[in-house]
């Protein structure tokens, strides 16, 4: 299992799973999720799929609290490291 989640694993996941265009994803990490247009089933995906990559659950409260691409990538490995 990967010990660290990275802005370019984040954009992957928006590419191959939510089917976002790479040339519509930023590379600035405080781009914020509704900047691209993704509405609450996108975001649900998203959520799945690196729960599913990760092996840990994400609550709907923390998930509803993500807004950026910072903010995900610090959440994510911030549980990976929890996970050890």
């Amino acid at each position: 299992m990967p010990t660290q989640f990275t802005l370019a694993d984040l954009q992957q996941i928006l590419i191959n799973r939510i089917g976002v265009d790479e040339e519509d994803i930023p590379d600035d990490p405080d781009a914020t999720f509704d900047s691209i247009g993704l509405d609450s089933l996108a975001v649900m995906e998203l959520q799945l799929e690196v729960e599913q990559r990760y092996r840990f659950r994400i609550s709907q409260e923390d998930a509803e609290k993500l807004r950026s691409f910072r903010e995900a990538v610090d959440y994510v490995n911030g549980q990976l490291a929890e996970l050890g």
